[in-house]
């Protein structure tokens, strides 16, 4: 079966979106938590740091034969299409506690991601992987539970506006709630 591996993961990408901006206060505090600490997404994207805390997840979903992992987080759910941050994962085979990189398969439209970066900065421009060469891009993840996903990430994103745009280095580590 040939996937517009495009469509594939725009989709997933405003699926996740979509899904963060309904979490709210998914946050979680207190015992059941190491060191009684909060979930967050953290990340540099350039010289920038930023630490949404509280405002994370993790989805977990298939389509077709491609498994997809969604991580992410936004600093503020009133403010849906600003400051928010995302990580999603391809795979022909089950999301584990692993490293991800490089392609998943030769499509009818070349190959197909297997990491994905999206971030909209607080102006509301967004800036993604999608649409360059993002062979490089790395998520590992180091701790995979019912409740929780931790892990690390790192690579390049662009803006998707301007073609040709320099590449911006983006690279953090994430505790997030897994919602499914």
């Amino acid at each position: 079966m040939t996937l517009n591996m495009t469509s594939i993961f725009r989709a997933v990408f405003l699926a996740s979106l979509s899904f963060t901006l309904l979490l709210g206060g998914c946050s979680k505090k207190g015992s059941d938590m190491p060191d009684g600490g909060d979930y967050y997404f953290k990340f540099n994207a350039g010289s920038q740091s930023y630490s949404y805390t509280g405002n994370s997840y993790a989805t977990f979903s298939t389509s077709d034969d491609l498994n997809l992992a969604g991580i992410g987080g936004f600093e503020n759910m009133s403010v849906g299409t600003k400051n928010v941050a995302s990580v999603l994962i391809g795979s022909l085979n089950e999301i584990t506690q692993s490293t991800y990189s490089g392609l998943v398969y030769p499509g009818a439209t070349g190959n197909s991601p297997a990491v994905f970066f999206s971030w909209i900065d607080e102006n509301g421009k967004t800036y993604g992987s999608l649409y360059q060469d993002n062979a490089t891009n790395t998520v590992t993840i180091t701790q995979l539970s019912s409740s929780s996903v931790k892990g690390t990430f790192s690579g390049k994103i662009y803006d998707v506006l301007t073609s040709g745009s320099p590449a911006i280095n983006f690279s953090g580590e994430f505790y997030v709630k897994r919602m499914n």
